[in-house]
Protein backbone atom coordinates (compact mmCIF):
# COMPACT_ATOMS: atom_id res chain seq x y z
CA UNK A 1 0.00 0.00 0.00
CA UNK A 2 1.53 3.63 -0.65
CA UNK A 3 1.71 6.50 1.47
CA UNK A 4 -1.05 8.11 -0.01
CA UNK A 5 -3.34 5.21 0.03
CA UNK A 6 -2.35 5.17 3.59
CA UNK A 7 -2.63 9.07 4.59
CA UNK A 8 -6.89 8.24 2.91
CA UNK A 9 -7.57 5.30 4.51
CA UNK A 10 -6.74 6.78 7.92
CA UNK A 11 -8.45 10.10 7.08
CA UNK A 12 -11.25 8.04 6.06
CA UNK A 13 -11.27 6.25 9.93
CA UNK A 14 -11.18 9.40 11.74
CA UNK A 15 -13.83 10.83 10.01
CA UNK A 16 -15.81 7.74 10.52
CA UNK A 17 -15.17 7.53 14.22
CA UNK A 18 -15.87 11.38 14.68
CA UNK A 19 -19.23 11.14 12.57
CA UNK A 20 -20.32 8.06 14.41
CA UNK A 21 -19.47 10.12 17.83
CA UNK A 22 -21.92 12.76 16.58
CA UNK A 23 -19.46 15.52 16.48
CA UNK A 24 -18.80 18.01 14.02
CA UNK A 25 -15.72 18.65 12.24
CA UNK A 26 -15.31 22.14 13.30
CA UNK A 27 -16.32 21.48 17.10
CA UNK A 28 -13.80 18.77 16.91
CA UNK A 29 -11.44 21.16 15.88
CA UNK A 30 -11.89 23.40 18.55
CA UNK A 31 -11.91 20.65 21.48
CA UNK A 32 -8.51 19.10 20.18
CA UNK A 33 -6.86 22.46 19.40
CA UNK A 34 -6.13 21.90 15.75
CA UNK A 35 -7.34 23.94 13.33
CA UNK A 36 -10.15 23.18 10.63
CA UNK A 37 -9.07 23.38 6.96
CA UNK A 38 -5.78 21.36 8.74
CA UNK A 39 -8.65 18.30 10.27
CA UNK A 40 -10.67 18.80 6.41
CA UNK A 41 -6.85 17.95 4.97
CA UNK A 42 -6.42 15.10 7.10
CA UNK A 43 -9.91 13.61 6.60
CA UNK A 44 -9.37 13.78 3.29
CA UNK A 45 -5.61 12.13 3.48
CA UNK A 46 -4.02 14.71 1.77
CA UNK A 47 -2.07 15.68 5.37
CA UNK A 48 0.88 13.81 6.57
CA UNK A 49 -0.36 13.65 10.32
CA UNK A 50 2.60 14.28 12.60
CA UNK A 51 2.65 11.88 15.85
CA UNK A 52 1.41 15.00 18.71
CA UNK A 53 -1.43 15.39 16.06
CA UNK A 54 -2.27 12.08 15.67
CA UNK A 55 -2.25 11.76 19.53
CA UNK A 56 -4.38 14.81 19.67
CA UNK A 57 -6.84 13.08 17.53
CA UNK A 58 -6.99 9.62 19.24
CA UNK A 59 -7.61 10.99 22.72
CA UNK A 60 -10.31 13.53 21.63
CA UNK A 61 -12.00 10.90 20.05
CA UNK A 62 -11.22 8.46 22.67
CA UNK A 63 -9.73 5.81 21.36
CA UNK A 64 -6.44 4.19 20.45
CA UNK A 65 -3.89 5.00 17.83
CA UNK A 66 -4.09 1.37 16.82
CA UNK A 67 -7.79 1.75 16.71
CA UNK A 68 -7.50 4.16 13.71
CA UNK A 69 -4.84 2.70 12.06
CA UNK A 70 -5.78 -0.71 11.83
CA UNK A 71 -9.04 -1.10 10.23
Amino acid sequence: MSTDERKKKLGKRIRQEREAQGISLRRFATMIGLGHSYLVDVENGRRNIGFDNLCKIADGLGVSIGTLADK
